[in-house]
């Protein structure tokens, strides 16, 4: 698979995506709790630009009055609708959603690269959301 290069490991930063257009895909890269994440700038249920939207982890609950904060799952949030999406496999939470379209993501020599299907279209650009 060519891989499209996102910038520099510095560029990345925390609970923030940084939008890399490869031809007609715009894919948000981003680090949270130290892993990197890559995913097509698109929400399966409306269209929207999900990279907009807010990176958190995930409230869980063993019942009734119970929760609790998961740190180590990584979910981004629609803007549109608060649709949430794992960061690891593109999986919506709710029955229904759909799925986020997910890229491996690699970080070597101080530089990251994300692992594209396909052919792209021309030179890749880079800008930030």
């Amino acid at each position: 698979m060519p891989l499209l290069p996102a910038g520099s490991s510095d560029e990345i930063v925390e609970g923030r995506f940084k939008i890399v257009e490869a031809g007609r895909q715009s894919i948000g890269v981003t680090r949270f709790r130290g892993k990197l994440y890559a995913v097509l700038n698109y929400c399966p249920h409306a269209g929207a630009p999900v990279c907009a939207g807010h990176i958190t982890g995930m409230v869980t609950s063993d019942g009734p009055g119970q929760s609790s904060y998961d740190h180590g799952r990584a979910l981004v949030r629609c803007p549109w609708h608060h649709w949430e999406f794992d960061l690891k496999d593109g999986r919506g939470l709710c029955a229904g959603t759909g799925r986020l379209a997910t890229y491996p993501v690699h970080e070597k020599d101080g530089q990251v690269w994300i692992e594209v299907r396909g052919k792209t279209d021309g030179p890749a650009t880079t800008g930030s959301s």
